[in-house]
């Protein structure tokens, strides 16, 4: 609106000015015809100090009648020498600057407002030649008031017609902007939604111009986004599932050194390690200097690599190991830190386990493998000659190569059982049966010097379900060690019962008993109580652990009580048949 109304105001100044512009001239030379025509009829009677004729006096009158202007005749001194108008101008000087510059020869004309008419007025002087010389001056002067009155009309029109153009052109641009803000106002509603996370409006597109195109390039847009976002945070979703799920512990610092991420294993590992774990938006470098120490965390803040340490910390103790690296680094600038914690203490525990299972390998083969070796060497050396030391020589090799094979075999009944290699044949089993025929093969196995045996199992005792010939050997190994560590005045005793769909059955001796820091590691592979508690002959260490893995493949527990000088009571738990064929 303002610049149409500037335009309008433009043009309409232009054109009034351009208007009086084109009336001045007009009546100017309306003026200048009329004088100098009048010129021409009163140049012959012309002269210094002559009055004008009646002749020339009524010619003035009736050009003033005529054309509606006053005529003033003057000499070449601006005397009045006639007018169309009052006399009493007669004989009078009239001094005007047009009048002077037309004494000068030069036609000059001028507008004046009229104060006693309240009107403009033109005035023009003509000057009167005779022979080269000015001779006077025709002073015509004539009212503006028509030429005013016309430009005022003209003026009327043109604010009308302003006007007009003005309300025509607030409806339509009323119009038109609606067309063009509404579609604006849309997309910007829509950019807001968006700012704000919703993506699911759309915009209206009514039009195919421009417009219309910036609100289908914004939908297209907000689908875009919509599907973007929902794609990062499906994504976000899944890793912070891997993270918060990992058994290693994930922590991750800012460029400033801010906890921004942390999951639930490493408060764990470092609550193990006895650190004080940061809260969230809080420094995490006091957290790195205790993992790696000051200097480490200095070398790794300057030289921006990767680094892997091992520390050792809390009660009871744990290792872990160390992983940090950086974020990517713009111009230098670290702009985060990756902390990974990793518990190897199992590792470390089940490493140190198979050195000490290779070395009690080593070291109970090699005993027998000596024995067998020396012995045998003797026979060839001669020894063989003599009829007894050969047989006794022969039993002591019987005996140590049965002690290996019997090793072997229980390595390799541990090992299918670790790698999950065995064959579980499992029926009904009556305990009580199973008890007494473990007790007769033992019997026959050894002299007897044994202890006494008493089977405190009911022969109606309800039947588990297991795998006989495997359940017979923890019978066997357990009264086997019952036995070594028993002496022959004291009492074995075998008893059973029933607890939460279970049996229980107890192996109990009146033993030497096992001290309580050696409880622990009995079930370890090689593991044995001092051999010099032992009566008459050691064992292999692997009895034990073979009974642990046969109980727990049945999904029972396996336990040990023991008290130095008073006894020792063995227990493990079967499931009874009942339940297994319920669960089956």
């Amino acid at each position: 609106m303002l610049l149409i109304l500037f335009s309008l105001q433009l043009i309409s100044v232009y054109l009034v000015q351009s208007l009086e512009q084109y009336y001045l001239r007009n009546y100017k030379e309306s003026l200048e015809n009329q004088a100098r025509l009048l010129s021409v009829f009163m140049q012959p009677g012309f002269g210094e100090g002559q009055a004008l004729t009646e002749d020339t006096v009524r010619l003035t009158r009736e050009f003033r009648d005529l054309y509606e202007m006053e005529i003033i005749i003057l000499d070449n001194f601006a005397n009045v020498i006639g007018t169309s108008g009052s006399q009493a101008l007669i004989g009078r000087r009239l001094i005007r600057d047009e009048i002077t510059r037309a004494l000068a020869g030069n036609l000059s004309d001028d507008v004046r407002f009229d104060p006693e008419n309240l009107e403009r007025r033109y005035y023009l002087a003509f000057p009167i030649i005779n022979d080269d010389n000015i001779s006077g001056v025709i002073y015509l002067s004539g009212s503006l008031q028509p030429v005013d009155d016309t430009l005022n009309e003209v003026k009327t029109i043109m604010l009308t017609g302003v006007a007009i153009a003005l309300a025509v052109s607030l409806f339509l641009g009323v119009v038109l902007t609606r067309t063009i803000t509404m579609p604006i106002k849309d997309v910007t509603d829509q950019a807001y939604y968006m700012a704000r996370g919703d993506y699911s409006r759309s915009i209206k597109v009514e039009t195919t111009d421009e417009i219309g195109r910036l609100g289908e390039t914004f939908n297209y847009l907000a689908n875009q986004l919509s599907h973007t976002i929902d794609e990062m945070s499906s994504e976000k979703s899944k890793v912070e599932a891997i993270i918060n799920n990992m058994s290693d512990g994930i922590v991750a610092l800012d460029g400033q050194g801010h906890l921004i991420q942390i999951n639930p294993a490493a408060r764990g590992h470092i609550k193990k390690l006895q650190f004080q774990v940061p809260a969230l938006n809080r420094s995490g470098f006091t957290l790195l200097r205790n993992l790696i120490g000051s200097d480490e965390m200095r070398s790794f803040i300057r030289r921006q690599k990767p680094l892997t340490a091992e520390i050792t910390g809390g009660t009871p103790e744990y290792i872990m190991e160390v992983k940090i690296a950086p974020f990517k680094v713009d111009k230098g600038k670290l702009d985060g830190t990756l902390i990974v914690l990793h518990d190897i203490t199992r590792e470390r525990e089940l490493t140190k386990r198979q050195e000490e299972f290779v070395a009690d390998v080593s070291h109970e083969l090699r005993t027998p493998l000596t024995t067998v070796k020396s012995y045998v060497e003797t026979l060839l050396d001669g020894a063989s000659e003599d009829q007894a030391v050969r047989k006794r020589f022969l039993d002591i090799l019987a005996s140590e190569t049965d002690r290996m094979v019997t090793m072997v075999k229980d390595l390799l009944v541990l090992s299918r059982m670790d790698s999950s290699q065995v064959f579980w044949d499992r029926t009904g089993i009556a305990l009580y049966e199973l008890a007494l025929e473990a007790v007769d093969q033992l019997k026959h196995k050894v002299d007897d010097k044994i202890p006494r045996i008493t089977i405190d199992i009911e022969p109606e005792f309800p039947a588990v379900f297991a795998d006989r010939d495997k359940i017979m050997r923890v019978f066997s190994n357990l009264l086997s060690n019952a036995v070594r560590y028993t002496e022959p005045g004291g009492e074995i005793r075998l008893s059973s019962e029933i607890e939460e769909n279970y049996a229980v059955i107890a192996v109990s001796d009146s033993g030497s008993g096992i001290p309580g820091e050696e409880l622990p590691r009995v079930f370890e592979r090689f593991y044995r109580v001092e051999k010099t508690r032992s009566r008459d002959f050691g064992g292999t260490g692997l009895g034990l652990s073979i009974a642990r893995k046969v109980v727990e493949g049945h999904g029972g527990n396996i336990w040990i009580e023991s008290q130095v000088g008073v006894g020792t009571k063995v227990s493990f738990t079967l499931p009874l048949t009942v339940i297994s064929k319920e669960q089956g």
